[in-house]
């Protein structure tokens, strides 16, 4: 819930950031990359698409598999728990921002049952991740 609420916060930051109602108004669309690929119809109004989640692990139903050294997994699926360079492309191409989340809920850390701690790995490798990022 916590990294919820702050991709909310930050999706409101960037709104906000040049003022409502000048032309740089913004609407973005959360793409969650386990969730079916959206439709050229449901993107249509968008100015942004966030993907979610770029992570350092590989699901397992008792304890994710952490990537010791932070090392994003690559290629990043996009939607349908896959990769889809083509369809980013198409989005691009339309002119719309693709923005990709690093992190989420099971990278460890957002509630009290999680035994996940993939986080610890990357903390002191913040130039490591964005470089992987970008």
């Amino acid at each position: 819930m916590k990294v919820l609420l702050l991709h909310v916060m930050v999706i409101l930051l960037i709104m906000f950031h040049e003022g409502v109602g000048s032309e740089t108004d913004r609407m973005i669309a959360f793409v969650g990359n386990w969730q079916p690929c959206p439709t050229s119809e449901q993107t249509a109004s968008y100015t942004e698409l966030m993907i979610a989640f770029a992570v350092t692990y590989r699901w397992s139903p008792n304890k994710n598999i952490c990537n010791t050294q932070c090392v994003i997994g690559s290629p990043v699926p996009i939607c349908n728990n896959q990769p889809n360079a083509p369809l980013v492309s198409k989005w691009q191409s339309e002119g719309k921002k693709v923005i990709l989340s690093f992190g989420g809920a099971a990278m460890g850390g957002s509630w009290a049952s999680s035994n996940d701690d993939c986080w610890e790995h990357c903390f002191g490798k913040e130039d490591f991740v964005v470089d992987q990022l970008v």
